[in-house]
């Protein structure tokens, strides 16, 4: 669960479009969030360094990382919150996966500065359509090396 805090940096998604809205928000108290599980391991959350750009044959890159969004819940916003271990610039793309194989980017930013030690969020509202997620799909890149934590979760209104 996120309890009410001050985020440090906050993107508000809509449809695709990135707005800043503040540089310090604090999450709706009339709202309950709830960490996804990775598709692939366990736990929600996951720390990984950035590896190659994957050009060398047979050696694929580790940017990509999966959460499952639980079914039968309709959640009214998602937040991916990236964490980087010091200072440095990535480039980020978050997918909303569908349950027929289609995709929608919902956020593709390059050159983000995190700050180390800081959550970076980036939150996304749902299509307006009735779909919803199977899955996020985190897409992180930076310096061969960096290291940086993710995890994405939902929120529903009370």
């Amino acid at each position: 669960m996120i309890s009410n805090r001050l985020f440090s940096k906050v993107l508000m998604i809509f449809l695709g479009a990135s707005i800043p809205l503040s540089t310090q928000a604090v999450v709706n108290a009339a709202e309950t969030c709830q960490a996804f599980r990775l598709l692939s391991g366990s736990g929600y959350e996951v720390r990984k360094s950035v590896s190659s750009t994957g050009v060398t044959p047979g050696v694929r890159n580790n940017w990509d990382t999966d959460f499952v969004v639980p079914p039968a819940t309709r959640f009214t916003r998602y937040i991916a919150t990236i964490t980087s271990q010091t200072p440095e610039n990535y480039n980020v793309i978050i997918n909303f996966r569908f349950g027929d194989n289609t995709a929608q980017q919902v956020f593709r930013r390059d050159g983000v500065r995190l700050v180390g030690g800081v959550p970076f969020q980036i939150i996304g509202e749902p299509p307006s359509s009735a779909r919803q997620p199977i899955q996020i799909n985190t897409n992180i890149r930076g310096r061969q090396g960096a290291t940086y934590r993710v995890g994405v979760s939902g929120c529903t209104k009370q």
